[in-house]
């Protein structure tokens, strides 16, 4: 993650609650944020993680200080696959 003139750019890895089911990949540039633990495992990163006890949305707030942070409902991708998601402004 990249942060210039108070935006962040790129993609940043976070476990909430320190719950490997709370994976999440924010991407500053899309500005959106995706729970990825049902198709990636925590011990396949090689790069930092960050731990956070709470919320996705009180991390973006608080900690990112993104605006207009929305949690979207399920988005079913298929049968046996769907997405938990969060948009916001960074």
């Amino acid at each position: 993650m990249v942060k210039s003139k108070n935006r962040q750019h790129g993609l940043e890895y976070i476990v909430l609650n320190n719950n490997e089911d709370e994976l999440w990949e924010i991407n500053y540039d899309t500005g959106i944020a995706t729970n990825v633990s049902g198709y990636m495992k925590l011990d396949s990163f090689r790069t930092e993680v960050t731990k956070y006890s709470g919320a996705i949305e009180d991390f973006l707030v608080k900690e990112r200080s993104c605006t207009n942070v929305h949690h979207q409902e399920d988005i079913t991708i298929s049968a046996k696959f769907h997405e938990r998601i969060c948009t916001f402004d960074s």
